[in-house]
């Protein structure tokens, strides 16, 4: 028989006192970058997940010793970055998606020149080179059917006037590729650097010499990925992004336009 005036804490009141207990007060420094590391240690821990809601505000504020206003503008500036969705009359939600929490570090550390975009360039090479390899063994023909079609879109946008088209299909494209690799660590880090990159690739769209030597790159990619050719789809990968980075190098103004 139970005995009565036991109290048995529900999953819910569980779960909100771990919270509670892992949301101490901030020290004043840079409040926005303080609450993102304190929502990353929470996901890290298990408390917190992509999707999670958060506390609400004169909760939140409390529990992490700053003030509602300050704790506003860290919000504000985290929605923005797509970390945190607000849903008006129902409060703020963790982004569904991790890669948005994971690449915080990097934005600022970009921010601040510790990490140069050869760096990066030289990251994606080693990376994109194996999910185009993945991609020629795995990619379903609805898959490298998406490709073509970014192809084909990139294609009837060479012209100048149409460069920000051709952008859009050429991100698209290497998207298509990281999906069709079917792992799915690889692309949600493949999501955090490329996220990144996008400023980058506005830049570097301005600068390309020969937008048709370009596209014969991408081309390539597709021919070997659509030929069932890891290797080659590997090689091809790799001198397209080595061609970005010598536009990179050439070019040291692009990391000034872009960050």
């Amino acid at each position: 028989m139970r005995q009565r005036g036991l109290h048995t804490p529900s999953i819910t009141e569980t779960r909100d006192s771990t919270l509670t207990a892992a949301l101490k007060p901030l020290k004043r420094t840079d409040v926005t970058q303080l609450v993102v590391d304190r929502l990353r240690n929470l996901l890290e821990q298990g408390v917190l997940k992509p999707g999670s809601k958060l506390p609400p505000e004169a909760e939140m504020s409390k529990l992490l010793g700053i003030s509602r206003p300050s704790l506003r503008q860290a919000y504000k500036a985290l929605s923005i970055l797509g970390v945190l969705r607000a849903v008006p009359g129902n409060g703020t939600y963790i982004s569904d998606s991790t890669s948005k929490i994971l690449s915080m570090p990097l934005t600022f550390l970009m921010l601040m020149k510790r990490i140069s975009l050869d760096e990066i360039f030289e990251f994606r090479m080693m990376l994109e080179a194996g999910l185009a390899s993945l991609a020629a063994t795995r990619a379903s023909g609805s898959e490298v059917r998406a490709m073509t079609s970014q192809i084909e879109t990139m294609t009837a946008n060479l012209d100048d006037d149409k460069k920000d088209e051709y952008l859009v299909a050429e991100y698209e494209f290497h998207n298509c590729i990281a999906r069709a690799a079917h792992n799915s660590l690889l692309l949600e880090i493949i999501s955090i650097v490329g996220g990144l990159l996008w400023e980058t690739r506005k830049a570097l769209v301005n600068v390309v010499p020969d937008r048709q030597k370009d596209l014969e790159e991408h081309r390539a990619i597709l021919a070997a990925i659509s030929g069932r050719d890891p290797e080659a789809a590997a090689d091809a990968m790799r001198c397209h992004l080595g061609s970005a980075l010598e536009l990179v190098k050439k070019n040291p103004d692009i990391q000034r336009e872009a960050f």
